[in-house]
């Protein structure tokens, strides 16, 4: 069977991010930082490990992924799972390559035991990886900083006080970065504010949910004359999960009585609902933009698939109500989204 890599592939792809091929975790294990697999029908995931909370940023001609890194079997809260995260790149979403590892646990006892989330922002020349750390009964949300996506620095104040919560993003507005997140005490999507990425200040919660039980993965975008605000939530005594979304004119306030359930629609032979969540069909999860089309976006978001939790696309299409996610599994799918929609990361 012919390799997916050509010879100069790899030789430019090992100098240009100091990879190489050939390297194993045990004889039988895939090529690590060169599979020869194609990931678009069962989904991304890394050798002996999972995706989870994500985010995607388009550097140069790459697509480049950040993602919780855990693994199968064992819960986010165990101690020695979830502390570090995975970082792999593409072209077209079938073959990928894999980094070195970009973050870990830290020194800090916020961040001593496990890190969640990473979302990468640019500013500027400078990349900002926001994530969740968590430790000794502490959790913050902070950034750290990269020129080129592969050596990150903490941010030297340390977490970011007024962002107590999880699953940060972030959306740009008039000079000032906000910062996205869903707050503890509910099923809320809270949100900080700065003009200088050191100074922040808390805004009142974009939504408060006060018939479901947390709210997780919330991602705030224009869409149309609007904005739409999308999400994960539980119900009440977290029973029931969904992939839900509400439009508003104002981006900074979404009211419950709009919200809606994505419709989700997978063709996977034997697709089924994650046994890690209180569902029963399958659910998209931390759903990401990666481009737009004039009715339809292309979006990534993890599900589970066969062993694990693994990388998917879809189109979401705005011109059907409820909005329906329906995957791409297939190489012409794949080239026509991205041929037909202008990237947004």
């Amino acid at each position: 069977m012919d390799s997916v890599w050509s010879h100069d592939e790899v030789e430019f792809l090992s100098r240009r991010f100091g990879i190489k091929q050939g390297q194993r975790l045990h004889s039988q294990a895939e090529d690590f930082h060169f599979p020869e697999n194609t990931f678009l029908a069962n989904g991304y995931a890394p050798p002996g490990g999972y995706v989870k909370d994500f985010g995607i940023i388009r550097h140069e001609d790459r697509f480049h992924l950040f993602h919780i890194d855990g693994r199968p079997g064992q819960k986010c809260s165990v101690t020695g799972d979830e502390i570090s995260f995975g970082h792999a790149s593409t072209v077209d979403f079938r073959r990928w390559i894999r980094h070195r590892m970009p973050l870990a646990v830290g020194q800090q006892p916020w961040e001593s035991e496990h890190v969640w989330a990473p979302y990468v922002h640019r500013r500027d020349d400078l990349f900002y990886m926001f994530y969740m750390g968590s430790g000794q009964g502490q959790t913050f949300i902070s950034y750290a900083t990269s020129p080129d996506l592969e050596i990150w620095t903490r941010r030297s104040e340390g977490p970011i006080t007024c962002a107590v919560g999880r699953d940060p993003f972030v959306y740009d507005d008039q000079g000032r970065t906000i910062l996205v997140y869903t707050g503890h005490g509910g099923a809320r999507v809270a949100a900080c504010a700065s003009r200088d990425m050191v100074h922040w200040e808390p805004l009142p919660d974009l939504i408060n949910i006060s018939d479901a039980g947390a709210a997780e993965s919330a991602s705030l975008h224009r869409l149309r004359d609007g904005h739409v605000l999308w999400f994960n939530d539980y119900g009440r005594k977290l029973v029931g999960f969904r992939a839900a979304y509400a439009l508003s004119s104002d981006p900074y306030r979404f009211d419950p009585k709009d919200i809606n359930e994505f419709d989700f629609q997978t063709d996977i032979p034997g697709a089924v609902a994650s046994p890690e969540l209180p569902v029963g069909k399958p659910l998209p999860l931390s759903i990401e933009l990666i481009a737009r089309g004039d009715n339809s976006w292309l979006v990534a978001y993890f599900c589970w698939h066969m062993d694990r939790n693994r990388l998917f696309l879809g189109e979401l299409h705005w011109d059907v109500q409820p909005a329906q996610i329906r995957e791409i599994r297939r190489p012409e799918q794949m080239e026509s989204a991205l041929r037909h929609h202008t990237i947004d990361i």
